[in-house]
């Protein structure tokens, strides 16, 4: 019996097996070589690769995430950077950062990534090869967190927040998804005042959170290095 190729599947039954993902990744290579097949599988539609539902929904949170940081002159380290958008979604805004570094685990997202956007994205595993300590000025970790990963999800996020933040020299800022906000069995959920609890004990005791109102899913939260530059972030409510 001949093996099925999937690539060559009509385009309507290979949008619907790239859309069924488990219910948690036994690591984050797995979680990887999951966006490496989406990427084949749902080429052209950059959107549905990322699994945002469409572009509005990317540059709002997008627009929330990156309110919470004074970007100018500063060096930025996006971790999880997919298809490299928050660089474009930067650049379109004249944002005058110093510098821009995108990291992802996906093969194909650093390589979809460097042909829109350039030269400015490398693969790297940063649990397993990390920065030095306050290497760059503000870390992004966007739409990341929503997916189960290991055998503890939580402990997992855990590790991953501890060590983005030990890159950052200023601030840190990360998504994760509200609970009870919508029916996806596969999502990894958190509370967003224990998570702000945790971070204050844990991080920094110069944190805060921002919840967008239903039916947004996704909330925000910056971890700061000291207060003012806490108290400089206005959208965000403690």
């Amino acid at each position: 019996m001949r093996k099925m190729n999937m690539f060559r599947l009509p385009k309507f039954l290979r949008r619907r097996m790239a859309l069924v993902k488990p219910r948690r990744f036994p690591n984050q290579e797995a979680y990887a070589a999951f966006f490496d097949a989406r990427a084949r599988l749902l080429a052209g539609d950059d959107m549905d690769i990322l699994e945002y539902p469409d572009r509005e929904t990317q540059t709002h949170i997008f627009s929330q995430a990156v309110s919470l940081a004074k970007l100018e002159e500063k060096t930025i380290l996006d971790v999880g950077c997919g298809l490299g958008y928050l660089k474009g979604f930067l650049d379109e805004r004249g944002v005058p950062y110093k510098s821009y570094l995108g990291v992802d685990l996906s093969k194909a997202m650093v390589k979809g990534a460097t042909e829109r956007f350039g030269n400015f994205f490398v693969r790297r595993d940063v649990l397993s090869d990390p920065f030095p300590d306050r290497s760059f000025d503000v870390v992004f970790l966007i739409s990341v967190l929503g997916y189960p990963i290991g055998d503890d999800p939580e402990a997992y996020m855990k590790r991953l927040l501890s060590t983005l933040f030990r890159f950052a020299r200023e601030t840190f800022v990360f998504t994760h998804l509200m609970p009870g906000r919508r029916d996806e069995p596969s999502d990894f959920t958190y509370p967003p005042e224990k998570l702000l609890r945790w971070c204050r004990e844990n991080l920094s005791p110069h944190a805060r959170v921002l919840v967008d109102d239903p039916p947004w899913v996704t909330y925000y939260v910056a971890v700061y290095r000291d207060a003012r530059l806490m108290n400089s972030a206005p959208f965000a409510t403690p």
